[in-house]
């Protein structure tokens, strides 16, 4: 793992959807040069990737260019998500991912399912009442059928 590479500290949280679909959420807690583990004051931020990406993909470039590593040390507490289908989160609850049923979902599934759980277990983990949310084309899309679908999501993002 890049981050962990660069001295950064990483976790590995897995996110179980309302269909089933297990994900791997990532997160940064705090950047290298401020090693306390303390979240109480940091803004919690999730990063959702683009189309055919994953959630490393914030943290492929030395620190000075990676928005992940960038953001943990402006102070946020920096979590990564990803969707299902992508490398790390090729899991379910009652499929493998060599079941053609694993594969049936769409845009709208991501958005009310992934989306959803992924907001939960970042604020569940940060104790913080809302998220900003940083995506990347298919990422921003997601945040934004979210939003529209599930209104009650309004307020913590």
């Amino acid at each position: 793992e890049m981050a962990a590479y660069w001295g950064y500290p990483i976790e590995s949280h897995d996110v179980i959807t309302d269909d089933g679909y297990i994900l791997n959420l990532l997160r940064i807690p705090h950047g290298r040069t401020n090693k306390t583990s303390s979240t109480c004051h940091r803004t919690p931020i999730l990063l959702v990737h683009g189309n055919g990406g994953n959630a490393g993909e914030w943290l492929l470039n030395p620190p000075e260019s990676s928005p992940g590593m960038i953001l943990a040390d402006a102070g946020f507490d920096v979590f990564l998500i990803g969707v299902r289908g992508t490398m790390d989160s090729k899991q379910h609850l009652n499929m493998t991912s060599n079941d053609r049923e694993f594969w049936k979902f769409t845009l709208d599934e991501m958005a009310m399912y992934d989306s959803t759980a992924a907001v939960d277990k970042t604020l569940a983990l940060s104790g913080a009442p809302s998220l900003y949310w940083l995506g990347h084309s298919q990422g921003t899309t997601l945040g934004f059928m979210m939003l529209a679908g599930r209104p009650e999501y309004n307020s913590k993002v």
